[in-house]
């Protein structure tokens, strides 16, 4: 017990480290890079929901947003009850920002413990399981989503299920299959493409140790394979009916009500673009080359981003591997035949499961001279087209990779019998390793404690009003819209998604110099409408220039008040407060109801 809560702390630790300064900050900043806004959608939904339950008001259908029309919180069909409730618990108790970096927070340690716990238990060595969940928890790919997605952060059920399940082929007792069923729970529960890498690498396992077993010897094992495989089945049926069943039927009545439904887009939750396949699949540098964040050597990677050979994405291309868990792994795999300890069989599986992983994380076809070879993306797409992005099997091979890395480092601390000399020689590899994992300078934090001064002013307004934010957001919800709405507490009528009547609406109005523009904002029930000027400049275009100039001569505009530019507080430190200058206009059009199917 001891020796697990000084290893909890050195995780606790290294999170710390590697997401300085975010602990310090933990009501102020949260973890992001330049160029993403996905956080803030998902922040502002958090809000959103708190806000909805205390103001009494109908948590499913939101008014918030897309006003008059709103949006039906559950029409996408993937949401998870269990992880709605966390993240509405949490905003309640504490702040939609603190909830958000304690999860955050939680995750890299569970990735990183119960990695350590899944290597302790194949090796029996402490310094190899530290070193494997090291790995796990701080490879890039880990980074990239803490700066992004939260749902991606949830790695941690994968090496829980892998652990559980075989954890139960040594022993089908009590206590083994309801740890089984628990690590299914919690993999179904959050996000759902966790679920599917977990799911995937779970088959790959059962797979394995189905032929493995009846390999060596096949009477023997015969029926205990049936009584593994049967718990197995069984306990998962269960884990999956009571979490994502309701999910599923969701989904299925969700689905079956949307006309648009049949049509692939990149905002149709069912159906996503085949081609999105090939543009959000591994790249043969992917794995190879350092991630382009790295203080040193990143700059050599940011040349190959966007090629064919590295891939388009900064964020979802970004699978490095590390060439130190890469070399041990290779003394793994190299020195696997000749061993005849407990663990070989699972070094064969975790092989097997980098190979699987790899190739799931591949285009749909290679085209090799006149041939095509299909791979998997190309056939699961025709069962699961809700998932597009494969690279992100890019985190199971990097779990596979830990694992045997570890099992190499154990070779080679086999060799020395010092205590002292493992300890010197697995320090220097770790220290390694965190040099190739490193990811600032400059700071991967974003303040947020503070927003433009615009939006401090609309929510002492008195009234409870409708707001329109231009440019009107259109190709997609302005996140930076909805997240200001945590502070001015005003509806709007931003915040549509493509597809639904409510965006064909705003399609009609997004040029705000247009009568019929402001006679529509008006039926809307639009009160005030925020004009952002340096939207409009950076965009280059000469129609939303012009625009621009129309609007200061429109009369059913009267300008209320205009907030300068401003600045970020603090160098070194990104954050939402910078803003180009801002018009406050007071609608005064007369309202007409619009005609659109």
């Amino acid at each position: 017990m001891k020796k697990n809560i000084l290893i909890s702390l050195l995780f606790l630790i290294l999170v710390f480290i590697f997401t300085f300064p975010l602990i310090p900050q933990l009501t102020n900043y949260i973890p992001g890079f330049f160029s993403t806004d996905e956080p803030f959608g998902a922040i502002s939904n958090i809000w959103r929901g708190k806000y909805l339950l205390q103001s009494h008001l109908s948590l499913e259908h939101n008014l918030m947003i897309a006003y008059p029309f709103g949006v039906h919180t559950f029409s996408s069909g993937f949401v998870q009850p269990v992880w709605m409730a966390l993240n509405y618990f949490l905003a309640i108790i504490a702040s939609p920002i603190l909830s958000w970096n304690i999860q955050i927070i939680i995750n890299l340690f569970l990735s990183g413990f119960i990695t350590y716990m899944l290597v302790f238990y194949l090796t029996r060595s402490t310094l190899v399981g530290i070193f494997s969940g090291m790995v796990f928890a701080f490879c890039p790919y880990s980074f990239m989503r803490v700066w992004q997605h939260l749902g991606l952060t949830y790695n941690e059920w994968i090496p829980l299920c892998l652990l559980a399940a075989i954890l139960l082929r040594e022993n089908q007792n009590k206590k083994h299959i309801l740890l089984f069923f628990a690590s299914l729970v919690l993999l179904f529960s959050f996000d759902l493409s966790v679920a599917y890498l977990g799911a995937v690498s779970l088959s790959c396992l059962f797979i394995f140790i189905l032929f493995y077993d009846w390999r060596v010897r096949f009477k023997a094992s015969l029926r205990r394979d049936f009584k593994y495989f049967g718990i197995a089945v069984i306990t998962g049926l269960f884990a999956l009916a009571i979490t994502l069943l309701p999910t599923i039927i969701n989904v299925f009545v969700s689905q079956k009500s949307k006309v648009n439904s049949a049509v692939a887009g990149a905002h149709n939750p069912y159906l996503r673009p085949f081609e999105d396949l090939f543009s959000q699949s591994a790249r043969p540098l992917s794995y190879f080359l350092p991630a382009s964040v790295h203080p040193v050597f990143g700059k050599f990677t940011e040349n190959f981003v966007g090629s064919s050979w590295y891939g388009e994405s900064f964020t979802e291309h970004t699978l490095y591997l590390g060439w130190v868990p890469l070399i041990l792994a290779f003394l793994a795999f190299k020195g696997w035949k000749r061993r005849k300890e407990k663990e070989s069989p699972y070094i064969g599986f975790f092989i097997f499961l980098a190979v699987i992983a790899w190739l799931f994380s591949q285009p749909p076809w290679w085209n090799i001279g006149s041939f095509k070879i299909y791979m998997p993306s190309f056939f699961m797409y025709k069962i699961l087209p809700m998932f597009r992005a494969y690279c992100r099997f890019g985190i199971v091979v990097m779990l596979a990779v830990a694992v045997l890395a570890g099992f190499g480092l154990k070779l080679i601390l086999q060799r020395f019998k010092a205590k002292n000399i493992k300890i010197i020689i697995a320090g220097i590899i770790f220290a390694l390793l965190l040099f190739e994992f490193w990811n600032y300078p400059p700071f991967k934090v974003i303040d947020i404690s503070k927003v433009p001064d615009v939006y401090y002013w609309l929510g002492e307004q008195p009234g409870d009003f409708v707001i329109a934010e231009y440019p009107l957001d259109i190709e997609g919800p302005n996140e930076m819209y909805k997240f200001y709405q945590t502070v001015h507490h005003k509806k709007m009528i931003n915040g549509t998604t493509p597809g639904t009547y409510p965006n064909r609406l705003a399609r009609t109005i997004t040029r705000l110099s247009s009568l019929d523009t402001g006679n529509i904002l008006k039926w809307m029930g639009v009160k005030f409408v925020l004009v952002h000027e340096q939207e409009y400049l950076d965009t280059e275009l000469k129609e939303q220039i012009e625009e621009l100039k129309e609007i200061v001569l429109d009369k059913q505009l009267k300008l209320i008040k205009t907030f300068p530019a401003q600045d970020c507080p603090h160098p070194g430190i990104m954050c939402i407060q910078k803003s180009g200058k801002v018009d406050v206009y007071e609608l005064l059009a007369n309202p007409v109801e619009p005609k659109i199917e």
